[in-house]
């Protein structure tokens, strides 16, 4: 194939098969009008950062290359999801009360999966980022797409957002996106300081396993839950970028 080299304000027919590729990958409503605009760069932009390329909006051979591959090309292919299903393998674990884990093996590894220790213990604080967290690890050893991302060992709500997240080349977006909407394995950050990993979609409710709630749906319960929970409380997704069979980190 010729790699036609295009980019903000480029027209023609390369551009019309671009945003048609976009809307298959992105699962999104760009108009296929041969130009492309803001809406097709910032659509080119999440793609390439979603596929391990430079996100600079420009595209040529790398970023062609992702978006014809067969691998690349599947709507259905998205690694980020065995995060929910490592997730929901803890779903009933329960701490002893006030955030102890007492000798529950799954709470003390939960824990144990970030770098905080008080007064030598590793638990007492609450614990749904220490969960986020070690569900990531864990999808780090089992994926390939993984294999590269440096993985948090973060207590804090805010600090995986604001820090680890944006220092690991995550994709953040909110529920109003007009370009990306949410997909099971996606992390979920909720306006009240909690987070959770999405197991499911439907309209405007996303289903989560969430630790440190409970049935009320608190952000200091005291076990691993699924929840049902309202875009309307999301502050913010989190979506991990993966390596796609190696691709050169270049357009």
């Amino acid at each position: 194939m010729n790699y036609e080299l295009i980019k903000f304000n480029s027209r023609g027919a390369a551009v019309a098969q671009l945003q048609a590729l976009l809307n298959s990958k992105l699962a999104i409503g760009l108009l296929v009008d041969g130009h492309l605009g803001r809406k097709t760069e910032a659509a080119v932009v999440v793609f390439q950062s979603q596929s391990g390329l430079i996100a600079d909006g420009i595209v040529g051979r790398m970023t062609w290359t992702a978006l014809l591959s067969s691998r690349a090309a599947s709507e259905s292919l998205n690694p980020q999801k065995q995060l929910a299903a490592i997730a929901a393998t803890y779903i009933g674990t329960k701490e002893t009360g006030n955030n102890r884990a007492g000798e529950d093996a799954k709470l003390l590894e939960i824990f144990k999966a970030d770098d905080l220790v008080i007064n030598g213990k590793t638990d007492g604080y609450p614990w749904c980022a220490s969960f986020v967290s070690l569900c990531v690890q864990k999808l780090c050893i089992r994926s390939s797409y993984f294999s590269s991302l440096n993985a948090p060992r973060e207590p804090s709500v805010w600090r995986f957002l604001a820090v680890w997240a944006k220092n690991n080349g995550c994709t953040i977006f909110s529920s109003s996106n007009a370009i990306l909407s949410p997909k099971p394995g996606d992390i979920v950050v909720f306006t009240f300081s909690h987070i959770g990993i999405v197991e499911s979609v439907s309209g405007n409710k996303v289903v989560t396993i969430e630790g440190n709630t409970n049935s009320a749906g608190s952000r200091e319960g005291q076990e691993v839950a699924r929840k049902v929970r309202s875009l309307n409380i999301i502050k913010s997704f989190i979506r991990l970028p993966y390596s796609n069979d190696g691709l050169a980190r270049a357009h």
